[in-house]
């Protein structure tokens, strides 16, 4: 029995856009995302620091990451003016915000990496 050249044509072409595909599709991983308060008392007076660590599920670091950080009051309409996020190095993000106002804020970080989930975790502290 003899095949046609049209259907060589066609399976050729399917198995070019299988690889293809394979190549291009990269599925979203979720990203670990570690907080830690390098003050232990916020103060209205001076900035504040929050340190994070980016890592993947093996627990190695994710470097270039986007990190989006705003803060609000809990129990007003106020937001943090100034924020300023620094990457130091092996996943490590420090970021810097001006809670000019005694009383509870919350300080909510967006995470977006490539290859990686968007992440968002959000902090509850008190200024004083």
């Amino acid at each position: 029995m003899r095949i046609r050249p049209f259907f060589w044509l066609i399976l050729g072409i399917a198995c070019v856009c299988v690889t293809i595909l394979a190549f291009l599709y990269q599925p979203y991983v979720p990203v670990s995302l570690q907080v830690q308060m390098e003050q232990k008392q916020f103060m209205a007076s001076g900035p504040s620091t929050l340190k994070l660590q980016l890592t993947d599920p093996d627990g190695l670091p994710i470097d270039e990451a986007l990190v989006i950080p705003s803060a609000r009051m809990t129990n007003m309409d106020m937001t943090a003016l100034h924020n300023r996020v620094v990457p130091r190095g092996h996943g490590v993000y420090e970021v810097n915000l001006d809670l000019y106002m005694a009383g509870p804020w919350s300080i909510t970080i967006q995470t977006q990496a490539r290859g990686f989930k968007p992440q968002q975790q959000t902090l509850q502290v008190n200024v004083i």
